[in-house]
């Protein structure tokens, strides 16, 4: 006679019994049936090998009867074991999640069942953007088309005391002008702040410019003589070739810009830019060449487009105009010379006029706040 535990499992009544000792009763006793029953099986063809051929046929019918009880037996021992396969895998389920400790944040879906659910890797198009807003630092180069307008205007005046009038003064009056179209290059270190709002990125910048950009022009002077007495009707023409360059520049600008993708922006610039001009050969005393440093400013504008290589580097290309404005420039000077003992005065005033096209490409690196 085969024993079956009784655990409880099949009426859900509660046992003190640890769960695994349960299951593994459970399997033991399936382990055991599975004997009996070969048991059952080799103990009937054994009885019929070794006791049919001499039995009476009684004797035969009643082996073949036990036979036919045994593989009932059998049958009804099949239908038990998957009845109690099935109480098996009921019974593990709710058995783990007793045993179980309860995390601390609370999971709607089971480890189990979470790590049998289908999942699908999807793959970015392109690089994960960190958005545009913080600050940054960056270089650029490139080159400038430069004009260049001068006007300048001298009075050169030279007094002999001991001349007879009208001779006691002579002198000369000299305008020049002149203009011309030149260029240069330049390299620019800059820093600034972006903020990103949805689609727009607007931005303030500092600039530093190293340059060498030729802001000289030609044109031509005329000479108009006097004396104490006034004009005397001698005049004479001349070249004008004054000599003009600037070295460092700085601006001021604002930036606003619409992005096209998460990695482009166009933008556009404006503000204030500052540069220091030098200037040469602008007079013809002979004994008075001064090198005029000056600086001037004005406004500047312009556009570009921005493009991000990863969440930190960036490049750009950017074309500015900038107006310098006009700048003018007052000299005045006197010294005495002999023999015959005399004076000699010179006034000047000059006015610069410079503006500039510029076309740029540079990089950035964005300490972005996001990453």
């Amino acid at each position: 006679m085969l024993l079956i535990p009784r655990l409880g499992l099949a009426s859900g009544q509660p046992t003190n019994i640890p769960w695994q000792e349960q299951l593994e009763a459970v399997e033991m006793f399936f382990y055991t049936k599975r004997k009996a029953h070969l048991f059952l099986v080799c103990l009937g063809f054994a009885a019929l090998n070794c006791g049919v051929a001499d039995a009476e046929p009684s004797s035969a019918d009643i082996v073949l009867q036990k036979i036919a009880a045994l593989e009932a037996r059998v049958a009804t021992l099949e239908v038990e074991n998957r009845a109690y396969k099935r109480q098996l895998e009921n019974a593990r389920t709710p058995a783990k999640l007793v045993m179980e400790k309860p995390s601390k944040k609370h999971n709607p879906v089971p480890d189990a069942m979470a790590s049998a659910m289908p999942y699908k890797t999807i793959k970015a198009d392109g690089p994960i953007s960190a958005g545009w807003s913080g600050a940054y630092w960056g270089a650029s180069a490139g080159g400038g088309a430069t004009r260049s307008d001068v006007i300048s205007a001298e009075r050169n005046t030279q007094a002999f005391s001991g001349n007879p009038f009208p001779f006691t003064i002579s002198g000369l009056e000299t305008v020049g002008t002149s203009s011309a179209n030149n260029g240069g290059g330049l390299i620019d270190l800059y820093a600034g702040w972006n903020v990103q709002v949805s689609k727009v990125v607007l931005g303030a910048q500092l600039e530093a410019t190293a340059s060498e950009l030729n802001f000289s022009s030609t044109g031509s002077k005329a000479y108009t003589y006097f004396s104490a007495a006034g004009p005397t009707g001698q005049t004479a023409f001349a070249d004008f070739r004054p000599q003009v360059a600037a070295r460092w520049m700085t601006s001021a600008l604002l930036r606003a810009g619409v992005l096209l993708d998460d990695q482009t922006m166009i933008y556009g610039i404006g503000g204030w830019t500052g540069a220091q001009f030098e200037a040469r050969n602008v007079t013809d005393n002979p004994f008075y060449q001064p090198v005029e440093s000056f600086w001037a400013n004005g406004w500047t504008a312009g556009g570009g487009i921005e493009r991000k290589l990863d969440s930190n580097w960036s490049v750009r290309a950017e074309y500015r105009y900038t107006d310098f404005g006009a700048f003018r420039t007052n000299d005045h000077f006197s010294f005495t010379g002999g023999p015959p003992p005399s004076t000699q005065t010179s006034d000047r005033q000059t006015q610069y006029s410079q503006s500039m096209h510029a076309g740029r490409v540079g990089f950035a690196y964005a300490f972005n706040p996001l990453q």
